[in-house]
């Protein structure tokens, strides 16, 4: 399931990029993607828990993904900036969340507002929402998706800073808690 997810996930910026009736393509590649990582879980409930392999695999693949679906959204004209900051901001959380795992943190195990789902709903409206614009009306299709993208592409930003946020909280507290209590 994972390497379909990445495949579909690689694919994507391709699709976009075509534009017009594409974007459709890259919106369903999104929610392959999305649909494979969350059957991914049950199959290894069913199969026994996943080998070291996969726990490094499956969160490297997940930020290929991302980074794919940001670099759609770069070629379809939103701005570096806005996606380079998206980009950070995901893999910021993700390596805070994971050092916070190492940590024994257990408090950080709850869902923020910047996790990989929310950067999939971004990824699936912007790339849906484009779509169904661009073929209305061709003279200002490529402006219409552009501000589309470039739309999710800010909700995807300002999500993960919020979640950054509220990840930063919880481990400041955590880590406090700990320091007092030794």
């Amino acid at each position: 399931m994972v390497v379909v997810g990445l495949a579909c996930g690689l694919v994507t910026p391709f699709a976009a990029q075509a534009g017009g009736w594409w974007l459709f393509t890259a919106a369903l590649l999104v929610v392959v993607t999305f649909l494979c990582d969350r059957w991914y879980p049950a199959i290894f409930a069913r199969v026994g828990e996943p080998g070291r392999r996969s726990l490094v695999f499956v969160p490297v693949a997940a930020r290929l993904v991302e980074a794919s679906w940001l670099y759609g959204f770069w070629r379809l004209g939103v701005p570096t900036g806005v996606v380079v900051a998206a980009g950070a901001v995901s893999v910021l959380h993700e390596y805070i969340r994971a050092r916070g795992q190492i940590a024994g943190l257990q408090e950080i195990a709850f869902p923020t507002l910047g996790e990989r789902s929310s950067r999939c709903w971004s990824a699936l409206v912007g790339y849906g929402v484009a779509g169904a614009v661009s073929p209305a009306s061709v003279e200002v299709a490529g402006g219409v998706a552009t501000g589309v993208v470039t739309i999710a592409a800010i909700a995807w930003l300002l999500l993960g800073i919020l979640g950054f946020v509220q990840l930063m909280i919880v481990v400041s507290a955590a880590l406090r808690t700990e320091d007092h209590g030794r």
